[in-house]
């Protein structure tokens, strides 16, 4: 329900921010083809300087852990050209994720805190039975949506994760008080509702229809069909059944929606009020009583993991944002490679690789019959 709502807010504000396109491509792929063209032979960097390169060239003979590869029986490819490539052609997108990675990795060093491999695995087992499906369709089907291999989440989600939760533990803490909400909530009366939204600037339409769905239960699921989201109008407006204190403030308060439901007597409508999803009317389908089969203390143990997991899963966003203010970063790299910085590494690579520079186009075309008179 609270997901729901949530949802609504969204689609109302259509304000949202959709996905940044992850590709700002530039007009260096033209220059380094002609390049290319002129000189007969691919260009492997673009950034790295002429100084660098040449002492390179000078000591390919060396084994030299920085080097990846050779071209030319003996130039080497070292790791910072590498490194220069993959930032190029995107990879400048991964230095927050990388900065994070290390603040949380640093913060965690202080306090002798680190994770084993069978933290790891027992954690990607969880994400696996919480989704209910097999490693392999996880890699196949699921880290595709997030643009990430296995690795990549292990290494950049699991961990992190593992960590900021040893970090964590201690801030969160669960109250008697919390047990017997969630009691209340899981095994206490519950009201089944049905619910019908209206846009926040639909006001007139609301009143309008809130007084014809107040005529019958026909017409109050002829209005629920009417409403802007789907899954709701499919449904008639029907909603799973909420409990007291499904959602509450750090004040403790209840949620609007909920006051509202449990004011009414089976079969009744609520006034038309506001919501951070819009307009919203509710109409009480039926009173569900406790469950007294179940009590308190056969069920404490499980309540309070919940309320602990719950709690934690809030805690962890505030704690990393305390450590990003400690920490202060700085990203100088906010980019690829301008066209002027692009042409002059690759000058510079043909340089190192002791063949002639091609004559710039542009100087050839500025020079000409005009610019002279």
């Amino acid at each position: 329900m609270k997901r729901l709502i949530r949802n609504r807010q969204n689609q109302n504000r259509r304000t949202f921010i959709g996905p940044v396109s992850a590709n700002r491509f530039r007009s260096w792929w033209g220059i380094a083809m002609a390049l290319a063209a002129v000189c007969g032979y691919g260009i492997g960097s673009i950034t790295s300087t002429g100084a660098l390169l040449f002492a390179q060239s000078q000591n390919h003979g060396s084994n030299n852990k920085q080097v990846v590869a050779y071209i030319y029986n003996g130039i080497p490819v070292t790791r910072e050209e590498l490194g220069e490539f993959l930032i190029a052609r995107g990879g400048y997108q991964k230095l927050e994720l990388l900065v994070n990675k290390r603040i949380i990795e640093i913060e965690a060093a202080r306090r002798n805190l680190s994770v084993t491999p069978e933290e790891v695995q027992a954690a990607l087992n969880e994400n696996l039975r919480t989704l209910g499906i097999s490693k392999e369709d996880f890699v196949n089907k699921v880290l595709p949506h997030y643009g990430k291999t296995l690795y990549e989440w292990t290494e950049d989600v699991i961990k992190p994760r593992l960590l900021l939760t040893k970090m964590c533990r201690d801030r969160v803490k669960v109250h008697e008080e919390d047990i017997q909400r969630a009691f209340e909530n899981k095994y206490g009366e519950r009201r089944q509702a049905k619910i019908i939204i209206w846009r926040p600037a639909e006001l007139k339409v609301a009143q309008k229809q809130w007084d014809e769905a107040r005529r019958s239960d026909e017409d109050f699921d002829r209005i629920a069909r009417m409403q802007a989201d789907p899954n709701l109008a499919a449904a008639c407006g029907l909603v799973a059944p909420i409990g007291r204190y499904a959602w509450v403030d750090s004040e403790g308060k209840s949620d609007a929606v909920e006051k509202m439901l449990f004011s009414l007597k089976e079969g009744e409508i609520s006034q038309l009020f506001q919501t951070p999803a819009g307009i919203m009317c509710v109409k009480c389908v039926k009173i569900i009583p406790p469950d007294p089969r179940v009590k308190l203390e056969q069920v404490r143990g499980e309540l309070e993991k919940e309320i602990f997991d719950k709690k934690l899963n809030a805690e962890i966003p505030r704690f990393f944002g305390e450590l990003k203010d400690q920490a202060r970063p700085q990203l100088l790299l906010k980019g690829p490679p301008t066209p002027e910085e692009f042409s002059e590494g690759t000058r510079r690579l043909i340089e190192a690789a002791g063949l002639q520079v091609p004559p710039s186009t542009d100087s050839s075309n500025n020079n000409s019959p005009q610019e002279k008179k």
